[in-house]
Formats: structure tokens, sequence, C-alpha cells
């Protein structure tokens, strides 16, 4: 279609879906790796703040509100890990002796299994500190790793493996020197044999400046300068006097090792092409790590490595020709299970179309009874009230001498009327026909027309109601 004439020019789409990870461009969200911190087992309790802390230290790329209860099992975290883009899982349990951390790499493994001899939570940190320093926007960008001392052999490589892939790669190129705001230091005793865990926030501060200087360029608050005569007061309170000289207060502080030149802005005081000193302050938490063990699968498989147990090679062939042996097994229980499903899913849909089929023909069966016994009521009650002979539907002849005397030769048969009941005082019966004046039934002794003239006096009327002196005899 051509376009109408003054019309806006067409939008173009950008791909702002594309996450790009802070501090590493070009990074594509699924590269990037997650990962999930929770609690396992029936004393997860006593290492829940300890969890919440690992998990404030993965932050942002792992799931800060994950709710977990006892119901879920840890197949239900792999089954969503998937779609979620989870790459690991640290698992922390607790036990009578000790507490523990596993690393899992989904869906498959490996898994490192760490006993935690020692720990100090975010808050015990803060509180033996003077000044402690956490801003919430160190938190927005993922904490660089650093690992030193690490071994050469086969655990120890997985060890750094592992904690390496835990966070994402940075380029040193194109990072953004603004975006590393935290570190994570893991560093390897080899007399011990022990991890030692510690997550520090990164400042930088220009170097070679007057300490209250310094503290007027980082600070928000203004100074109070009201009992000052001169503004030099402030940043030299000996007055050359025996305080203490610009050179030698930057001097004593700064360190040799942490002053660098910043190619990039860091922040608003540390700028580019300038020389600043390097400040890292501990947040927390510290744990204290010794390697126990390496599985093969996800929490499950061949143990590869084991501190404390040591297998010979013909234990090591029994355990495997015995796992292979075990999931053969499983497989057989499996299929033979299907299989039974399948069959009982048969059986279920056979009987309930021959219970379908009992319970059609009963229906069927029970609106014919219903018709017929309909056919017979209707046959019954006619022959009962005599509808059929009442309309001349009866084929039996009329008996001889059955017409009345001495009437209009219209009057009824009084043999072949049908019988009805006995009505009020003074009704008669209907079966005569009537008409010209003489068609009633007459009696066949007197020759009167039956209930006319007074009652014998004798008879009893059954329908007359009794007076009050007969009811009061009765009831007596």
């Amino acid at each position: 279609n051509p376009k109408p004439a003054g019309a806006p020019p067409r939008r173009k789409k950008h791909r702002t879906h594309v996450e790009v990870v802070a501090g590493q461009a070009g990074t594509k969200a699924a590269e990037t790796p997650r990962s999930f911190v929770m609690k396992r087992g029936k004393l997860g309790e006593l290492v829940a703040e300890l969890s919440e802390d690992v998990r404030h230290v993965m932050e942002p790329h792992t799931a800060r509100n994950l709710k977990e209860t006892k119901a879920n099992k840890l197949k239900d975290f792999v089954q969503v890990s998937g779609p979620l883009g989870i790459s690991h899982f640290m698992i922390f349990s607790a036990t009578e002796r000790s507490k523990y951390l596993k690393i899992c790499r989904a869906p498959r493994g490996p898994t490192l299994t760490f006993r935690v001899h020692k720990y100090t939570l975010s808050r015990e940190v803060a509180a033996a500190q003077r000044n402690p320093r956490a801003p919430p926007n160190a938190f927005l960008s993922p904490p660089l790793v650093v690992l030193n001392n690490f071994g050469d052999a086969p655990h120890q490589k997985l060890a750094t493996i592992t904690f390496q892939n835990l966070f994402p790669p940075i380029n040193v190129r194109k990072v953004k020197l603004s975006t590393c705001q935290r570190v994570v230091l893991i560093d390897y005793d080899k007399e011990s044999g022990r991890f030692q865990f510690r997550h520090y926030t990164i400042s930088a501060a220009p170097t070679g400046a007057n300490r209250r200087l310094r503290k007027l360029l980082t600070s928000r608050a203004a100074p109070d300068l009201g009992g000052m005569t001169d503004v030099s007061e402030f940043f030299d309170p000996g007055g050359g006097r025996g305080g203490v000289s610009d050179a030698s207060d930057s001097e004593g502080e700064d360190a040799v090792n942490a002053r660098v030149d910043l190619a990039q802005d860091y922040n608003r005081v540390a700028h580019a092409n300038t020389r600043s000193r390097i400040i890292l302050q501990e947040v927390g938490p510290r744990m204290e790590l010794e390697l126990m063990k390496v599985e093969e699968g996800m929490c499950e498989g061949r143990v590869l490595y084991h501190a404390y147990v040591h297998k010979t090679e013909e234990e090591v062939v029994a355990l495997e020709e015995q796992t292979v042996n075990k999931e053969a097994l499983r497989r057989t229980r499996r299929e033979e299970q299907e299989s039974n499903v399948r069959r009982k899913a048969k059986d279920t849909a056979e009987k309930a179309a021959i219970e379908e089929e009992f319970a059609g023909r009963k229906k069927r069966k029970r609106a014919k009874s219903k018709d017929d016994d309909g056919i017979k009521t209707f046959s019954s009650f006619d022959k009962k009230k005599g509808f059929g002979k009442s309309l001349g539907m009866d084929k039996k002849t009329p008996k001889k001498g059955g017409s009345t005397a001495g009437g209009g030769g219209r009057g009824g048969d009084d043999d072949d009327a049908p019988p009805f009941k006995r009505g009020r005082k003074g009704a008669t019966d209907r079966g005569g026909g009537g008409g010209g004046g003489g068609g009633g039934d007459r009696d066949k002794l007197t020759g009167k027309k039956a209930g006319s003239g007074p009652a014998k006096k004798g008879s009893v009327d059954k329908n007359k109601r009794p007076s009050k002196q007969v009811r009061a005899k009765q009831k007596r």
C-alpha cells in the first residue's frame, strides 16, 4: 500500500527483549549462569539465614524470593530449571553433626558436596565493623570472582571450574568499571585442605588528597563551618603548626599496591586518567568449606571422589556392575508396571462398555414394561366402567323383554345398563331412557317409578344421616 502524504515515518522495532547482562557487553541471557539457593532436610531451618545471605551474594541472577516447602522434591526444581534457564543449584542442609553445602550443575550434574566447618552471617560481620558499607546499587550487577591457591588435582580442577561457572564471565575489553562493585574471594589452604569464602564490596577514592577533602568529596552531607573563621581551617585544623600535612596524611593511609590509574570513570569522585586507591570492605557471609564428595549425577550417581572413603579397583568395578544390574532391574520393573497399567486400563474400558450395554438393555426393558402396564391399565378401566357397553360396543344381544313398559319406546335396557353407585336421597337411576314422559324405570311389582312416593315404613336409608339421639346412643 502506498504511504499517505504527510504520515509520520514508520517506527522500527528494536530487539529490546534480548537481555544484556550488566558489565558484560554482548552477553545474552541464555549464556548467563543462574542459580537456585535453597535449604533442604529436616534441620534445614538451622541454615535458613545462611542461605538467605548466600542468595544475596548471588544476586541479581538468582531467585531472590524462592519459596521452598517440605512437600517439594528435588525433581520439582529440576523440571522448572530448564524453562527458567537455571544452571546451578546451591543446596544447604544440616544434620546433628554438621552443616553441608551442595553445588549441583543442572540438570545432569556433577554435584560437589562441601562440609561447612565455620560460618559467619552478614549481620554479624556488619556488627563488628565501625562503618559498615553495603550500598544497594552494588547488588544490581554480578560480583567478580577471584580464586587463589587452587591445586592441579582432578577434584581441585573440578572445584575451580564449578566456582568459575557460578558467576558470569567478564570481557576485559568491554567491561564497564562502574559495574564492578563486588568481589567474591575463594582461597584454598593446602595445609588444612579447606576453602575460605569471602565477600567484599569495592570502592575507589582519589589518592594524594587531604583526608577532610576526601571526606567532603565522598559524602553528600554538608560540613559544619559555624565555628571557623576561614574555610582553610576545615582542611588544616592545625594551621600548619604541628598539624598533619596533606602529603604525610595521604602517604600514611594509601598503600602502594592499592593505587591504580583508572581508564574509565568509576564514581563521582574517581574519574578516568586519575590515580585512585581501591578499598575493599567485607559484607559477608564468611564460610570455611571442605570438599567431601563429588558425584557424577544430580545428587546421585557414581562417586568420583571422596575425602575419607577410598575403594580399590575391584570394589569400584563391583559397584559399577551392581549399579548396572540395579538399573536394568529398575527398567524391567518399569516396563512391567507400564504393561500392567495398560492392561488394567483396557479391562476397565471393557467393563465400562459391558455395564453401559446392560444399563441400556435394562432401560429399554423398563420402558417396554411401562408401556404394557399402561395398555393393561386402560383396558381394565374400560371393563370396570363399562365404557364399551355404554357406547354400544358390546357384541352381546340384549335380553328379550328388556324394554320398559309404558314409555315412548326410547327407554334404556335395565339389565344391560352399567351399575352406578347409589346417589343422594331422591336421586334417580340413569338407566332409563327418557323422552315422551314415560321413559323412566318403573317398579316391576307396583308399576310406579323408582324412588317416587313415600318410602316404606320399615326401610332405612343408608345415605341418610342419623339423628342426634341415634348418634348419642351410638356413642354410649
